[in-house]
């Protein structure tokens, strides 16, 4: 059989071949594609061949760069929209943060520059009522900054009483406080001009205003005013004299309660443990510090609602027919 009719054969198996079977059709195929037309059947094929297949890369590279175009097209699209989404989500943690910065610059400002919360522990004995001559043998301070209610400083010495020097079984139990330690710590004059040293760093009362926070009035009104006795001062610190928060009547107020309550009863109804000892004076006025904290982010103002009266506080010891007065 001869070449053309193998060609003619290989047409009749595959209708797709042919086009380009015969002599004629290849001639006019290679003039469509610009080549020579010169040649026998099986050269003509060949030069066809040739043509078709770099056409067919041609085609393929056209269509692998459309295809990448696409790709990168899309691509493109999917990083603008990555690029838009992370823009907004900037957006809109600028604008968490500028609310926030706005509620903080919106929380009222408290009226002093520091507070001093203050809770001493004194000399006492089991069922010894409100007339005994208690004595201050626990000094202690925590100083916090008034605009955030952090810590800046604490000042702390445990003091010696001179009236009844040795402490009873029942005070050492509640206080944990030692008989050595009391024996060896200064009296309360004594300690009084290291505390207005302390005060003195910060400008405490002078250049920077400042008022105390105790736990109910007694600290100041009760257990100050017999220590000055017991220590013959004719005056009191002036500091002492200048009116002060009750944190016990903040608390009630603040939250709208029907009566007072102590350190443990204000932690427990923020859902707040006692950090440290119980009695502790230290101990105690940085557990004030956290629930005054508490109450300062919540919005309480801490504004002095406790003062000192002379004539309503005088020597409360020196008889039992005399009215105990809160």
């Amino acid at each position: 059989m001869d070449e053309e009719a193998v060609e003619q054969n290989n047409a009749c198996k595959n209708p797709a071949n042919r086009s380009i079977t015969t002599v004629e059709e290849l001639r006019i195929a290679l003039e469509k594609m610009g080549l020579s037309t010169k040649g026998h059947k099986a050269e003509l094929k060949r030069r066809y061949r040739k043509a078709s297949k770099k056409q067919k890369e041609k085609e393929d590279d056209v269509k692998t760069t459309v295809a990448y175009r696409d790709t990168s097209e899309a691509t493109n699209v999917s990083e603008k929209a990555i690029t838009e989404a992370t823009v907004n989500m900037m957006e809109e943690a600028t604008t968490i943060e500028n609310l926030i910065e706005s509620k903080a610059s919106d929380k009222k400002k408290q009226p002093f520059d520091y507070y001093l919360f203050f809770d001493v522990e004194a000399t006492c004995e089991e069922n010894g009522g409100f007339t005994y001559p208690n004595e201050i043998i626990e000094f202690p301070v925590v100083l916090v900054d008034g605009s955030t209610f952090d810590i800046v400083d604490e000042f702390r010495s445990y003091v010696k009483p001179t009236r009844n020097p040795i402490l009873s079984d029942f005070c050492i139990k509640l206080t944990g406080i030692q008989q050595s330690t009391v024996d060896e710590s200064p009296t309360f004059v004594e300690v009084l001009d290291l505390f207005q040293e302390f005060m003195a760093k910060y400008g405490l009362f002078q250049t920077k205003s400042a008022t105390f926070v105790t736990d109910g009035p007694f600290d100041i009104r009760d257990f100050i005013t017999k220590q000055c006795k017991h220590s013959k001062l004719k005056k009191r610190p002036a500091y002492f004299d200048i009116p002060w928060v009750n944190i016990r009547q903040s608390f009630k107020r603040f939250y709208k309660q029907t009566e007072n309550k102590n350190i443990s009863m204000m932690l427990s109804y923020l859902n707040m443990k006692f950090e440290g000892r119980e009695h502790s004076g230290l101990d105690d006025a940085r557990n004030l510090v956290a629930i005054g904290k508490r109450m300062h982010e919540e919005g309480c103002i801490f504004k002095p609602n406790c003062n000192y009266s002379f004539r309503n506080n005088q020597v409360y010891y020196q008889t039992n027919k005399q009215k105990r007065r809160r």
